[in-house]
């Protein structure tokens, strides 16, 4: 029949017949051409698949290169960073101890010039009020006696005041100080100034004699050396050595007789002789009869030009 096939099986029992359906037989060749493609296709999905995974598995080692590479960079920079912090914290103590310093140094400064310190004000501003309060002592210091006239301190043999003369032995009023010394000791100019008059002087009883003429009306004496080493009509500078130690003219011995006087009123020169940058403000009480006050209103003005004058040339 031809709608209808036969499967023969043989075994060692004999042979056997199974007729089938043409329609079961056209199933079971769908069914295998079904399978067979069933497994074509996982086949290629398996391929495909793995295919996929090799490049996952490709982007994945890509992937976890690139984050340790920038693990490590991270490292780096984190480890560089840290360096730099140190190193920053470390100039930032340094730093903070230069200032700790400059500010005790600049109170330091304030409190030796007689400056109140404000610590409102900034750092700056104190700078400059201790730099004109300093030059204004120092131009003080410079133009108005102080200090000692003599280069080698030896002693003092008679003082500002009422002595028995050691020469004449008459009680008379003594307008300065005598020095002790050795004949070439040197002299020294107490403050800026111009030579009034330089030479031996018999009338005084000064001898080789030296008048210095200061700022502000002070007048300096400086009698019987041995030696004159300028002369009239010279400048000279604080410290300057003007002459050397003797005994000329009315004297019992070497010596130098030290006068100090404002507008030809003699002076004790004691004070002045004292009177330095750290005890700047006593001379105003110890010594009555100058107008401190207008003087140093004077001195402020010359510095204020001073200022002005920088100030313009830092404008420029």
């Amino acid at each position: 029949m031809k709608d209808q096939f036969t499967i023969t099986i043989s075994d060692v029992h004999g042979s056997r017949n199974f007729s089938f359906n043409q329609l079961v037989r056209k199933f079971a060749l769908f069914f295998i051409l079904f399978i067979i493609l069933l497994l074509a296709g996982g086949a290629g999905v398996i391929w495909w698949l793995n295919k996929e995974t090799v490049k996952i598995e490709h982007r994945r080692i890509q992937a976890q290169d690139k984050y340790l590479s920038m693990l490590e960079k991270n490292k780096q920079d984190y480890a560089l960073l840290k360096s730099e912090k140190h190193r920053l914290q470390g100039d930032l103590d340094n730093k903070s101890k230069q200032i700790q310093f400059l500010d005790q140094t600049l109170q330091g400064l304030e409190d030796l010039i007689g400056v109140k310190p404000d610590e409102e004000l900034p750092v700056q501003d104190r700078v400059k009020i201790v730099q004109l309060t300093t030059l204004e002592k120092q131009i003080m210091l410079e133009d108005i006696p102080n200090g000692r006239p003599v280069g080698k301190f030896q002693g003092v043999s008679s003082s500002f005041g009422w002595r028995i003369h050691p020469v004449t032995g008459q009680r008379e009023f003594h307008r300065g100080i005598d020095y002790r010394g050795q004949i070439g000791d040197p002299v020294v100019a107490t403050a800026n100034g111009t030579v009034e008059y330089a030479g031996y002087h018999k009338k005084s009883g000064y001898g080789n004699l030296i008048i210095l003429d200061h700022k502000d009306g002070f007048r300096t004496l400086y009698g019987h050396m041995s030696k004159l080493l300028v002369k009239t009509g010279e400048y000279v500078h604080k410290g300057e050595r003007i002459g050397e130690i003797g005994s000329t003219g009315l004297s019992s011995g070497p010596h130098l007789h030290y006068e100090v006087s404002f507008v030809q009123r003699k002076l004790n020169p004691a004070p002045f002789v004292d009177w330095r940058l750290q005890n700047y403000d006593l001379i105003f009480t110890r010594v009555k009869g100058v107008p401190w006050g207008s003087l140093s209103q004077a001195v402020q003005k010359r510095v204020q030009e001073v200022e002005k004058q920088l100030s313009l040339r830092d404008v420029k």
